[in-house]
Parts: structure tokens; sequence; C-alpha cells
């Protein structure tokens, strides 16, 4: 009987620790599946450095940001055998990989680019040829990606006239009612380089309309991110009398008239002694991206998107 007491405790222990085992690994699986399901489900109230060490590199400039739909891959700038490039790393069920150039990726400059509010799209600014063969542009067009049925992405397709000139167009972003937006140095404008709009119409755009003084200014205002419905304008303005940096983030939003108010400072929140460029809004309107020069070159800072609602008149 005593050999047969000792015996069931052995037993009852070692089914304990066979349960405490398995309880812990079940917690770990729910704790890994919800940190790959994204990056993080509470972005920081004030800018802060993102994926440090990953993404964000000490010794190379890193910038712009978009996260697809599904949380499963996260686009972003980098130098790649000396040419901005579109990098991606791409989720896993350990974590996420180290970021590859897209297949697209060729000896041109691919950067500054916004993905579309459907997630299947993202437009950047390249000095690859306008045709086959052709000579490499001396400034950037404007280029759009498209989502592939397998995940990937299509080669870049030139959108032309009248968005593309020679003065060179840049930092495209696409509204729902695709409405493009993006900075010009065109001759003509209020400052050095401004922003544009070009309204849709059926397969193509109408002339680029200068959105005017309440955004632009006698300085370069560029690097423009606009909500899918058109509320809100986020911008890079460069020497601003009220700049905390050599350039700094705005923002204007859209009124009931279709105007825009006077763009305000997006002050000590996102806006640093450096400079604040690349401004962009995960597809879900959670997260505030941006790009910072605070620790010496280009990193990519996130935020959450409360900041947007603070600063609404």
């Amino acid at each position: 009987m005593k050999r047969h007491r000792t015996a069931l405790r052995s037993h009852c222990k070692a089914t304990l620790c066979v349960l405490a085992v398995i309880v812990l690994m079940v917690a770990s699986v729910e704790i890994g599946a919800e940190e790959a399901a994204g990056i993080d489900l509470h972005p920081p109230d004030r800018a802060e450095i993102f994926m440090d060490g990953l993404i964000s590199q000490t010794g190379g400039p890193q910038m712009n940001a978009a996260l697809s739909a599904d949380g499963s891959e996260f686009l972003f700038c980098g130098l790649h055998q000396g040419e901005w490039t579109i990098l991606s790393s791409r989720r896993t069920g350990n974590g996420w990989l180290e970021p590859n150039p897209l297949p697209f990726t060729s000896e041109f400059t691919d950067r500054d680019f916004t993905m579309s509010p459907d997630g299947q799209r993202i437009l950047f600014g390249s000095d690859r040829p306008r045709a086959p063969g052709g000579p490499r542009l001396d400034k950037l067009d404007i280029v759009v990606a498209e989502r592939t049925p397998s995940g990937g992405w299509s080669d870049p397709v030139n959108i032309g006239p009248p968005v593309n000139t020679d003065a060179g167009e840049n930092y495209p972003s696409v509204a729902k009612n695709e409405n493009l937006y993006f900075f010009s140095c065109a001759e003509g404008g209020i400052g050095g380089c401004d922003l544009y709009v070009s309204l849709r119409r059926g397969e193509g755009y109408d002339p680029p309309i200068n959105l005017g003084t309440a955004i632009n200014s006698t300085h370069h205002d560029w690097d423009a991110f606009v909500a899918p419905d058109e509320d809100f304008i986020i911008f890079s303005s460069q020497n601003r009398p009220d700049s905390l940096g050599a350039q700094d983030l705005y923002i204007s939003y859209r009124q009931h008239d279709g105007s825009w108010t006077k763009a305000r400072n997006m002050g000590p929140k996102v806006n640093s002694s450096s400079d604040e460029i690349c401004p962009s809004v995960s597809l879900d309107g959670e997260v505030f991206f941006f790009t910072s020069r605070r620790r010496g070159d280009a990193d990519i800072y996130w935020m959450t998107t409360e900041i947007v609602d603070e600063l609404r008149p």
C-alpha cells in the first residue's frame, strides 16, 4: 500500500509537470501569435524609433514606412548598392525576417513611396527611363507598382503627364477617390517646391492644382501624406519661422467647403531640432510613421495617430 501511494504521488507529480509544460507552451504560442500578428498593438504616445536594429539601424539611413493590411509585410526605403531602394521585411511565425529589396529593384533610384488605401499599390518617385532603353532621368517621376496575385509587386509603370514633368515630381499619396497628391519643383509655384493635387478623371488625371497658401509657403513644402478621405494632410516644410528644426512636419485639415485650414506645426511630440520628413499613416489608421534625423542618419519613428485629433481646430 505504501509503495502504491508513493507511486501514485510520483505519477501525480509527473502529470502536473506535464500539464505545466503544456500550459507554458500554449501561453508561449499565444504570445508569439500576438506578436507575429502585428508589430505592436500599442504605438507610443510620443515619437519613438521603430524596430530599432532591424528596420531602423545606425550606420545608414532608412525612411518611409508602410505596413500591409494583413500585417505580414513592412515596406521602407534604404540604400542598396548605393541607390535608394524599397525594402521589404516579411513576418513569419518566428518574427520578422531581414529586409530585402523588392524584385523590381534595379540600378535606378526608387524612393519616397506611400501605399494606396486599399494596400494594392505603392506609388513612389524614380529616375527610371520613361521608355524602355531610354535615358536615366535627371529628376524623379512618379511611378506605380501593383500587388500581384502571388502577393509580390509588379514592375513600376510611369503615370505620365500631366502629373510628371521635367521639373521633377515626387512623394505621391493617393486618396480613396484616386485624387493624387504630390510635390513638384516646377516654376510658377508659391515657394521652392510646392504641394499639388491632380484630380482623377476616368483613366487619367487632370492638370495639377497648387494647394494654395494655407499649405504651401515661400519655403520648400514636400513629402505630403493625405488621409484616405482627404480629411487631413501631413507634410514636411523647410525653415518656416515656427520650425523647431530645419524641417518640421505640419498638418492641415479639410473644411466643409473644400478649403484647407492654415497649416499647423505638429509640435514637440513629433518635431525636434533636427529634420522630420516622410509622414504616413498605417492602413488601419492607428499608427503614424515618419522619418527623423535626430539620431544622425535618417531613422523611422512611430507613434499613435491621436496627435491628429489633438491638433484639430
